[in-house]
């Protein structure tokens, strides 16, 4: 019998023992507890952290009948059991640091009690922390294991609230920071997160963590490799083939397009379960992973900052040394992206003598597609109906050569646009978003984007690929100079420097557009020679 897809569950124990399929993680979980105590891992949302957090629990517990038939159960790297606290932020609540402080204390007086043990009425989670962890010990007469998961919600949750935000980081740092000096009683802690804080933040008190986010060995720790991929769920590839009358290489090909690219070391690529998950249960390609919530912290961040966006079109995003750290007062970007998931690491540099430099980009069609309509759908007055409406009117008016009605669209998206975006920001970042606007819409008719495209003759603003369909762009921006003159020194540079040449294989359609003032006027022309 077929198993089932453990489609929102993280629960190890009810994985196993309710028949649904377990991709075994156990050989790297096993390394991992025989060479190191403390640990942390940062990956984005729905990326199997919590499964990996529930998972340590049943070993570290002794409950090795779980694991049968999994790697680890003929290589236990155990000898006795642990009394374990696991404490999983992401489903407390922490609106405020009050409330904040309350659920911890109740999380500790619960798993207290739990094990049998009264604890003092102390003011301070930290000191009832320390406590519940000195009683354990005696209690059990062995070394306590702590577990945390989404270590960082209660700072993210609050991210719109720089002093709320502050205020929950400061009762975090004292708390984890019982950790450290608890060190004799602790057998491993393993903290698992989205965003990874500066060491002077959330980790001073709790500095001695080994980070194995960029560690080559737990690349794989969380999501599915291509061979787990097909080896895990093949049975379900087969049936999704059938049914939808495609072969299975043709169906693998798109998931891969659609779902593979994450990686952490540059060279494996990896699936989000989540998106596969629901791919093979719903039967159809879709955004899973960005519509199983809002992504809070990247679109409060987009709406209440002068974003530079053409960070996105760059192919030569790169970041040195370690994983970069995050910091409430001054947040990157580039940072940000990466940390929440849509960047990934696309190689790695590793000379001899000097540190590390990684290659970011954007890992797969769900994140691009996603990424892209959100921020149009964030910066637009806009709902999302009107926009695939404009969307398809441009798409129309492109494929019929249509000036009028492309550059009567072209008015009513800018004029949609959040003040913001033409706002208090540098000249050349207030064209840059001007740019990426267009781009967002035009991913929005499926549209490939690929921007800067060098040639023999200079450096095109942009080329835009659908199917047989090629549209070379050129941009200018200005907010003084008459628009309509820009438009015709875009269209002139493409036609001078000959930037269709490598395409005219294709159906191309050359664009100019001129805009400012959050107005356009575009020309567009079909390629005649």
């Amino acid at each position: 019998m077929i198993k089932k897809l453990p489609l929102g569950i993280s629960t190890f124990s009810e994985i196993i023992e309710d028949d649904y399929i377990y991709v075994d993680k156990t050989k790297i979980i096993s390394e991992m507890i025989k060479t190191g105590k403390r640990y942390f891992l940062s990956r984005p949302r729905r990326f199997g952290k919590s499964l990996l957090i529930s998972t340590l629990e049943e070993i570290f517990k002794g409950n090795k009948k779980l694991f049968k038939g999994l790697y680890i159960c003929d290589n236990w790297p155990l000898e006795k059991e642990y009394p374990v606290i696991h404490l999983d932020f992401s489903s407390r609540s922490l609106s405020n640091p009050e409330e904040l402080k309350l659920s911890i204390n109740k999380f500790l007086n619960d798993t207290a009690c739990e094990n049998g043990i009264v604890l003092e009425d102390l003011d301070l989670i930290k000191d009832k922390l320390e406590e519940l962890i000195k009683k354990l010990y005696k209690k059990e007469k062995q070394k306590v294991v702590v577990l945390i998961d989404e270590y960082d919600k209660p700072i993210i949750s609050s991210i719109k609230n720089i002093e709320i935000a502050n205020e929950n980081r400061e009762i975090l740092s004292e708390f984890y920071g019982v950790l450290k000096g608890s060190d004799k009683y602790l057998r491993f802690v393993f903290l698992t997160g989205i965003t990874k804080f500066s060491k002077t933040s959330i980790f001073s008190g709790l500095n001695n963590l080994k980070d194995i986010t960029l560690r080559p060995t737990f690349a794989n720790i969380c999501g599915y490799t291509q061979e787990e991929l097909e080896n895990c769920f093949s049975e379900y590839i087969d049936k999704y083939s059938k049914v939808k009358n495609i072969k299975r290489s043709e169906l693998l090909e798109a998931i891969k397009q659609w779902y593979n690219g994450y990686s952490w070391n540059g060279k494996t690529r990896l699936y989000n379960p989540f998106s596969i998950l629901n791919l093979l249960d719903e039967g159809m390609f879709e955004n899973y992973w960005f519509e199983t919530g809002t992504p809070t912290l990247l679109m409060d961040f987009i709406k209440n900052n002068p974003v530079d966006f053409e960070l996105l079109l760059d192919d030569d995003i790169t970041f040195t040394g370690g994983f970069p750290n995050f910091t409430l007062e001054n947040i990157n970007f580039t940072t940000l992206l990466l940390q929440t998931g849509y960047l990934t690491i696309e190689s790695k540099d590793n000379p001899a003598t000097d540190s590390t430099t990684y290659k970011l980009a954007i890992p797969n069609r769900e994140v691009s597609q996603s990424l892209f309509e959100s921020i149009i759908n964030e910066i637009s007055d806009q709902s999302p109906l009107e926009l695939v409406k404009l969307a398809k009117k441009i798409l129309d008016a492109i494929n019929n050569i249509d000036n009028y009605a492309l550059e009567e669209a072209f008015d009513v998206l800018l004029s949609s646009i959040h003040a913001q975006i033409y706002g208090n920001v540098k000249e050349d970042i207030r064209e840059a978003n001007y740019q990426m606007m267009f781009i967002s819409w035009f991913r929005l008719m499926g549209f490939l984007p690929i921007g800067e495209v060098s040639t023999s003759t200079g450096r095109m603003d942009m080329l835009l690929i659908r199917d047989n369909l090629v549209l070379v762009c050129e941009f200018k921006h200005s907010e003084d100079e008459p628009l309509e003159d820009l438009a015709y020194e875009a269209i002139n540079q493409i036609k001078d420097r000959k930037y269709y040449k490598p395409y005219l294989d294709y159906k191309v359609i050359l664009l100019g557009v001129g805009f400012g003032n959050r107005k356009a006027k575009s020309i567009i022309e079909e390629l005649e020679i």
